[in-house]
């Protein structure tokens, strides 16, 4: 159900200090292009009889929870990252500058 090459390259070139939000950051891009393409092609089916309408339906709901699914994982996963981070760069670092300091 995930997709198997995940394009996140630009998330971990990003500096987790300049605070992005994630409504600022397009995750669906190629996600979009390819929901687009699945229910173009199932359009195509059902249009040529090759599926039913309810086929169709059903179809298109599960290419729609996938789509969600793999938004909301890629949503979770760029937050995570930016919380350890976040932590790496304060806490961590600092307490090892600190302990570094009294050597």
């Amino acid at each position: 159900m995930f997709l198997k090459s995940k394009q996140l390259t630009k998330l971990s070139n990003s500096s987790p200090s300049k605070e992005v939000g994630l409504n600022d950051v397009d995750f669906s891009s190629s996600n979009m292009i390819r929901l687009k393409g699945i229910l173009s092609y199932f359009s195509y089916l059902n249009i040529n009889g090759e599926i039913s309408d309810e086929a169709f339906e059903a179809l298109v709901r599960y290419a729609c929870s996938v789509f969600i699914e793999n938004e909301l994982e890629e949503r979770v996963q760029f937050a995570l990252e930016q919380k350890v981070m976040s932590f790496w760069e304060s806490k961590f670092i600092y307490a090892l500058e600190k302990y570094m300091a009294r050597k």
